[in-house]
């Protein structure tokens, strides 16, 4: 079963929420936040998407990237 598709810019937003959601992260400015989500080219059962890094990976946080990939998992980035 396919999943469902975003629009980069709703797919955006859901991150921001569910990123903003985490303990201490409410108005803290991440890699979603400046660098948004990108296209990539994927094989069948891959995510279509990523999040480009910053070059502040002193900020990394493994819960965020928990709620990227978790995300990943659920949703396809709309081509159109």
């Amino acid at each position: 079963m396919p999943k469902p598709s975003l629009s980069p810019r709703r797919l955006q937003a859901l991150l921001i929420e569910r990123i903003e959601a985490l303990p201490g992260m409410a108005g803290q400015v991440t890699d979603v936040h400046t660098g948004g989500v990108r296209w990539v080219d994927a094989g069948p059962g891959e995510p279509n998407w990523y999040v480009p890094t910053g070059a502040q990976r002193e900020d990394y946080r493994l819960d965020v990237a928990r709620v990227i990939k978790q995300t990943q998992l659920e949703y396809d980035l709309d081509v159109d």
